[in-house]
């Protein structure tokens, strides 16, 4: 049964929606290897329910601090984020917000079969049909198939806080 579809596969990817644009593409052009951290700064802002039904007003999303990508042989890659943070706002309500240290990890790979795989570790901002919008502290991991759909939520060790209540 298909759990997803790839529009909302996208959403599950909130931070590296931005930070592809930033870090991932001058990544792609080298073999292997990986481009030290540089500084991050962008925003983007969410409408109501963008992410998986959750936070029933606007969200401004703000990173800022540092990003990294080590591509790996295989078509292995992983993202890295040390001193990376990011803030979140009601934009119903401005004085609610939350800054969020988010530095964990993504280590992302291709099954034999075409799913993607990543394992996330340490603090991570994440999007999920389960789940819900949150904070991932620990190791967790998802899978897409070849067709972009999710056939495996969020599942893993650790703590998983909901982004919302945090700033309504």
């Amino acid at each position: 049964m298909e759990r997803t579809s790839l529009t909302t596969r996208t959403l599950v990817f909130t931070v590296l929606s931005i930070l592809c644009i930033v870090v991932l593409e001058p990544a792609h052009a080298q073999k292997t290897g990986g481009t030290p951290p540089i500084g991050v700064s962008a925003s983007q802002d969410l409408p109501a329910g963008a992410v998986f039904g959750e936070c029933a007003f606007p969200v401004r999303f703000e990173l800022n601090g540092k990003a990294a990508t080590i591509t790996l042989p295989g078509g292995r890659f992983i993202f890295t984020s040390p001193g990376l943070n990011a803030t979140l706002t009601n934009l119903n309500d401005l004085t609610k917000s939350v800054t969020l240290n988010i530095t964990g990890a993504f280590h992302q790979s291709t099954d034999r079969n075409g799913d993607t795989v990543t394992v996330v570790t340490g603090r991570n901002l994440l999007g999920d049909p389960d789940a819900g919008f949150v904070l991932a502290i620990g190791s967790f991991s998802f899978k897409f198939d070849a067709s972009g759909n999710l056939v495996q939520p969020l599942a893993g060790t650790g703590q998983l806080i909901k982004v919302c209540p945090l700033i309504s």
